[in-house]
């Protein structure tokens, strides 16, 4: 596959509307391809069919672009860059399409209160007014798909295509919604929001499968005219929540995943990991713009130790790093871009890319369940009331990911499809709302195997809480609560006691032991004297403990091979330091044998790995803002195999000696954005 070793890519994104002469006027093909060439892309992502739905080829299914007056910039773009060595992946937007949303009324999404997408102004998710959003349930719009699809695939060679949009904007209540869930269901379309109604869960599920029905269907028109070409749809959604409709099986309708992501190096580090094990094929696509910090942004552009970092990130995790650059208007770039900025990146990148394979070592992996992206105490609401951005469900795990790399606990990110073949000490189920049968089945064949697990807060399955030994019986009614230890569970919440228990700023759930075998309670519930939200306080400026209760919070459950840590709440959450080492003393408490131990600061992140029988470390200073501060005298300890260490890509020896227990100390002098040790 052309995809393997691919990892300089870039995108010159041009979502350029046609009501004034000067968009687009000045496009200069043999420009653009002289600097990608000059920065060392090894693939260009062009715009062949953009947001405004106005191509930028001559076409005989939509329109075209009238700035260009007729000129082939798709085909041009093409033709140059395989002139010059650079594959090729064509661009095409889905859902998002104005012509088709204007010339095509029927294809529109329809909100909960009968509005179109363009129909609002000033809102947030897509509501500006600029977006034509049409629903991909919609069989003429299918069609039309299928006919632009054709079209570029029989008149232009690519080597690629990314399909963009690929989710729900909002929760469409168009008639081809409206009679698909008739069809499958016998049932109107819900219009509210309520996660103990198992016809809305069914409901929230079968926007996951028309979504993934959608990219495959997309995915099969590209196939059916050249099988080789490979398509990555737009994955970033998610992380979004349950309104996007993605979910993980969309990874079923592409030959690798992909994305644009705007966030900070802990995000990054988080979504590399879970791309690299759900993706069909690697490397994985990292996105991101050369704005700074996202495209509106449009004339600031990221520092050369940011995007330094944002590549490299990529690149250890065997992902390829695209940079997505905003073109002007009137179709000029800034040639400094590339001839200078991502020349020097990737120049710095290049050196490294034989070494990369992405089998992480790794003592605990954080689950991302795809079908859980709610939060279950959400109360029930009007479809339009809804939240866009429930935290718990993407907030939780990354937050358990932050406490993991801050203390060098070498960790994954996992999808569903990983679990069955997962061999980590620990894995972190981090506020999974629900469990569908199918996971449980590989939850179990991983306990099975000696895997242990951390859980916080719900419990997702009714076969887990019969393994727990207890039964959910609720939440607790206050918001703001606390975690009393036990005698057993001094050690894990050091720091605290009766008289000043963990802070829980959040509602805890609650349960009652109904098999007391192997379960060591660690914590009960404490409870504020009042409620938080009435006159009644205790002191008026905080909710101090007054209500103590033998309900369990916190326990440990030793199973047959492994073991069982629940949390009531995700701790792990918690912003106080002390907190969060009550985490990663009940994550450290299930660990066998730590990959590596070192006394890095807690934004660089360690990662080994093994390629062709040889192990190598990698250290990235992830700090969030420029300028990066170097980083001095780091160590990372290793099982001593006999090995020395060697800083690439030059092989300069470092300073190694051996240490109790059978460790080798490396001996990092200096760390200024990231370094690549071989043992050898």
């Amino acid at each position: 596959m052309w995809i393997e070793g691919n990892y300089r890519r870039n995108l010159l994104d041009m979502h350029i509307d046609d009501w004034n002469p000067e968009f687009l006027s000045k496009v200069n093909v043999d420009e653009y391809v002289e600097a990608l060439k000059d920065a060392g892309v090894q693939a260009a992502m062009v715009k062949g069919k953009p947001h405004t739905g106005l191509c930028y080829y001559p076409t005989k299914v939509g329109r075209m672009h009238r700035g260009l007056k007729g000129y082939d910039y798709f085909g041009e773009m093409i033709k140059k860059c395989h002139e010059n060595g650079i594959a090729v992946i064509a661009y095409f937007t889905q859902i998002f399409d104005n012509w088709a949303y204007e010339e095509h009324p029927s294809w529109r999404v329809v909100t909960a209160e009968g509005k179109n997408m363009r129909e609002y102004r000033h809102g947030t998710d897509f509501k500006t007014g600029r977006y034509g959003i049409v629903c991909p349930n919609n069989q003429e719009y299918r069609e039309y798909v299928r006919a632009c699809l054709t079209e570029m695939n029989t008149m232009y060679d690519f080597e690629g295509m990314f399909l963009d949009m690929t989710f729900f904007p909002e929760v469409c209540y168009c008639d081809s919604c409206r009679e698909r869930y008739k069809k499958e269901t016998g049932r109107e379309l819900p219009r509210r929001v309520d996660w103990s109604d198992q016809n809305w869960l069914d409901y929230v599920y079968r926007r996951d499968e028309w979504i993934a029905d959608y990219a495959k269907f997309a995915t099969g028109c590209v196939k059916a005219v050249k099988p080789e070409v490979t398509v990555e749809h737009q994955f970033s959604r998610i992380t979004g929540s349950w309104i996007d409709g993605s979910s993980e099986m969309l990874t079923e309708a592409v030959d690798y995943c992909g994305g644009d992501y705007y966030g900070g190096f802990l995000q990054q580090t988080f979504i590399n990991k879970y791309y690299k094990n759900v993706s069909p094929n690697l490397p994985f696509v990292y996105h991101t713009s050369r704005c700074d910090p996202e495209l509106c942004y449009h004339t600031t552009t990221k520092t050369e130790e940011e995007l330094l970092l944002h590549a490299v990130t990529a690149l250890i995790h065997n992902g390829a790093f695209l940079l997505v650059d905003a073109i002007n208007p009137d179709g000029t770039i800034v040639p400094e871009v590339y001839h200078g900025l991502m020349k020097k990146v990737f120049e710095k990148t290049r050196p490294y890319e034989k070494y990369i394979s992405g089998n992480l070592h790794h003592n605990a992996a954080v689950w991302f369940a795809s079908h859980a992206k709610y939060d279950p105490g959400e109360k029930s609401c009007e479809i339009m009331d809804k939240k866009f951005w429930p935290g718990y469900y993407m907030e939780a795990p990354v937050a358990a990911a932050s406490i993991l790399r801050e203390n060098n606990v070498t960790f994954e990110v996992i999808g569903t499809k990983n679990i069955k073949n997962e061999k980590a000490d620990v894995m972190i189920l981090s506020h999974v709302a629900a469990i569908r049968d199918e996971e449980m089945d590989e939850i179990e064949g991983y306990l099975e195997r000696g895997g242990s697990l951390y859980i916080s807060g719900p419990v997702g399955h009714e076969r887990l809480q019969k393994l727990l030994g207890f039964e959910i019986t609720g939440r607790t009614e206050h918001e703001f609560t606390y975690m009393s230890p036990t005698k057993a569970g001094k050690d894990i919440l050091q720091g605290f006691d009766k008289l000043t228990p963990l802070t829980v700023p959040m509602a805890q759930v609650k349960a009652r032991i109904v098999d007391e075998q192997g379960i060591t309670v660690l914590a009960t519930q404490t409870l504020p004297y009042t409620l938080t939200d009435t006159q009644d306080f205790a002191a008026i400026h905080s909710n101090p403990p007054g209500i103590y209760t033998d309900e369990p919070c916190m326990i440990l459950k030793d199973t047959v091979k492994g073991r069982i840590i629940w949390s009531a709440a995700p701790v792990e959450m918690s912003r106080p330091y002390m907190s969060r080492q009550v985490f990663l003393r009940m994550i450290q408490a299930l660990i066998k044998e730590p990959a590596l131990v070192s006394n890095a600061p807690k934004f660089v992140e360690i990662l080994a790995w093994e390629k062709d029988g040889k192990e190598y470390l990698a250290a990235i200073n992830e700090q969030e803002e420029s300028p990066i501060a170097p980083m001095y005298d780091i160590y990372i300890d290793v099982k001593d195999r006999g090995q020395k260490a060697y800083l690439l890509p030059g092989r300069a020896k470092l300073r190694t000696e051996l240490h109790d227990g059978g460790m080798l100390r490396i001996y990092l002098p200096k760390l200024e954005i990231f370094q690549m040790i071989e043992l050898s």
